[in-house]
């Protein structure tokens, strides 16, 4: 059903273009003409459009454009403007373009509707980009509770901004699972920490996301939005009021389908401030701790990999043939070698094993058990451990202190003056940027994203950030 919906709208052969040799040229060239057409109030001049298609193919070189395709009428050994013509004819018949003739004699170029909407959303996965969640919220606040709150049309924006924003959130919660899978695939120190710091704080979570959950929080304005919505479903006279100007509109055919979409609408919104948004994000917080824990232990991974058991026994190995070397063969190993390596008998069962032969699994036959009270001192012990454990757990107390003991008596400190001498120092560094933007951090991050700075003779490059005490002055 809905494939027949769609195809009805659109050519048939509109996506047979990404299935030849030369997919990459046609989607650069339909964006030349997306970007120009966006310039104008106008229709194009065919003959601008062949100029600009001349020269892109000028400037890609015949060795990218002149490939023959399976199928395909277009000849090879043309110059670029006659294969721009041929270009613009593929386009126009299978309906990216509309070729519309003047009474000059003239053509011009325009882009369907349905091609607008396609171009709109490649344009957005080219670009990477994301929904704005700052004011969002506000506005959907201001829609419903201004002076044109039961109209129709506050309604509708109310419910359109409600609907970008949870696709939002869902896209974001989704493409945390994407960077996770990159940091996993990092090779070294350097590109773990570019992943974290260049490109999962900047282009996933950024400050965005963050005055989403703090100082424009749904907290503030989910009271309000509720009411407002709930004060619709219950106004019945309204609702009919607001569906015969619907109709009078013309946005509704009928009454009753005016006021169904009016429902339709303010439901959206009560389920979507009421439950789901609550449950996205906390899954996003929860994705995104899972996503800390991967950061921290990718990088003690990285730093602690050639210092296992093989680089031990190397290093032995190397300071026997040494010994063998200087002292001759025969030479008795110390005694401090045979400590070093531990070697662990191999046991194997064999036919003369007593081991009995496995059997059949016999029918169980279930048992009353005799409750047994536990000591006081094993539960003792088993509480000490468990409080053990939650001791391990890094908090956002935690690393305030250790910024607080980094700083001293100072506001500020750059990011390539905190220790990193060994693994722990580089694993609080990481939980220094990820509770960065806490709302309960007594610290905050500046500088430009990207930048980096060397240490230790170009061995290691760290962010070009300032750690700054909250509340202090440049």
């Amino acid at each position: 059903m809905y494939g027949k919906d769609f195809f009805s709208q659109v050519p048939e052969n509109f996506f047979s273009i990404f299935s030849r040799n030369l997919k990459e040229i046609y989607v650069d060239l339909i964006f030349l003409v997306y970007q120009e057409y966006n310039k104008r109030i106008y229709t194009l001049s065919r003959d601008h459009i062949i100029e600009l298609f001349t020269e892109y193919l000028e400037s890609v070189g015949e060795q990218a454009w002149q490939i023959e395709e399976e199928g395909s009428p277009e000849e090879t050994g043309k110059n670029a403007r006659e294969q721009a013509f041929q270009y613009l004819r593929r386009l126009v018949d299978t309906g990216w373009l509309n070729l519309e003739p003047e009474l000059d004699y003239t053509f011009r170029i325009s882009i369907p509707d349905y091609a607008i909407v396609m171009l709109e959303a490649m344009n957005k996965i080219r670009t990477g980009y994301r929904v704005e969640f700052k004011g969002r919220i506000l506005s959907i606040y201001q829609n419903l509770t201004g002076s044109e709150g039961f109209s129709y049309v506050a309604l509708q924006q109310a419910y359109e901004s409600t609907q970008e924003l949870i696709d939002g959130l869902k896209s974001l919660n989704h493409s945390i699972k994407n960077y996770t899978e990159k940091l996993l695939e990092a090779e070294d120190v350097r590109a773990i920490l570019s992943q974290i710091f260049d490109v999962y704080q900047t282009k996933v979570l950024g400050e965005q996301y963050y005055r989403l959950k703090t100082s424009e929080h749904i907290s503030k304005y989910r009271v309000g939005i509720l009411k407002r919505v709930r004060e619709w479903r219950s106004d019945r006279n309204e609702i009919a009021r607001q569906a015969g100007i619907m109709v009078q509109e013309k946005r509704a055919p009928d009454t009753g389908a005016a006021e169904n979409l009016l429902y339709e609408w303010t439901e959206y919104i009560d389920t979507s401030f009421g439950q789901e948004m609550d449950r996205l994000l906390s899954e996003i917080d929860r994705r995104n701790a899972r996503y800390a824990r991967s950061a921290a232990d990718r990088l003690r991974f990285k730093l602690h990999q050639g210092r296992g058991a093989g680089q031990h026994i190397y290093t032995v190995l190397a300071y026997l043939g040494k010994l063998a070397k200087e002292h001759g063969e025969k030479t008795l190993v110390p005694g401090e070698i045979t400590r070093s390596i531990a070697l662990f008998p191999q046991v194997t069962v064999d036919n003369h094993s007593l081991r009995k032969p496995p059997a059949a699994r016999q029918t169980h036959k279930p048992q009353p058990l005799r409750a047994v009270s536990v000591p006081e001192e094993v539960r003792r012990k088993q509480l000490r451990q468990f409080g053990s454990r939650v001791a391990e757990e890094v908090t956002v107390e935690q690393v305030n202190n250790y910024v607080d003991n980094i700083l001293g008596e100072n506001d500020s400190c750059p990011i390539e003056q905190v220790p990193l001498n060994s693994r722990n120092q580089w694993i609080k560094l990481i939980y220094i940027i990820l509770f960065s933007q806490s709302p309960v951090a007594n610290y905050r991050l500046e500088g430009e994203r990207g930048e980096t700075v060397t240490l230790k003779e170009g061995a290691i490059e760290v962010p070009n950030l300032v750690i700054r005490r909250k509340g202090s002055k440049r």
